[in-house]
């Protein structure tokens, strides 16, 4: 009897440690905003990643965009619309959406840094991995 509860206990740990999606029932907006960032950045740093989803809250905050994640997540050719997320994504989105932010509130925009339009310096408050970010858009 106890060695079968013993492979039980670490049968539950194992699947915690592997599938970080078991450990804990996620609300919507968590799980859509990993999603968003692990599309964005799948192969960036974690410190990339916060930043990502940084623009993503400070558009939130900000009184020009929605004020719901789901509809600034939408917002056409803004984010993409992933369907997965690894751990990494979903401690962002997790630690994002209690506040922490790794951009200042003006940082709404970003730009893939090998963009074949790239925005220039003029906005530009910051770089990581792949992306520039900027408050304001380049496009204007």
């Amino acid at each position: 009897m106890r060695r079968l509860v013993a492979v039980l206990a670490m049968l539950a740990l194992a699947v915690c440690l592997f599938l970080p999606e078991a450990r804990f029932t996620e609300d919507e907006d968590t799980v859509l905003l990993a999603r968003t960032i692990y599309a964005l950045g799948k192969e960036e740093s974690y410190a990339t990643k916060l930043k990502l989803g940084s623009v993503v809250m400070n558009r939130l905050e900000s009184d020009w965009f929605a004020d719901d994640l789901g509809e600034v997540l939408s917002d056409p050719q803004q984010f993409p619309a992933g369907n997965r997320y690894d751990a990494d994504s979903l401690r962002a989105a997790h630690e994002l959406i209690s506040g922490r932010r790794a951009l200042d509130g003006d940082a709404l925009y970003y730009q893939a840094a090998d963009a074949s339009e790239p925005w220039g310096e003029a906005h530009r408050v910051d770089s990581a991995g792949n992306y520039n970010f900027y408050c304001e858009s380049g496009n204007n």
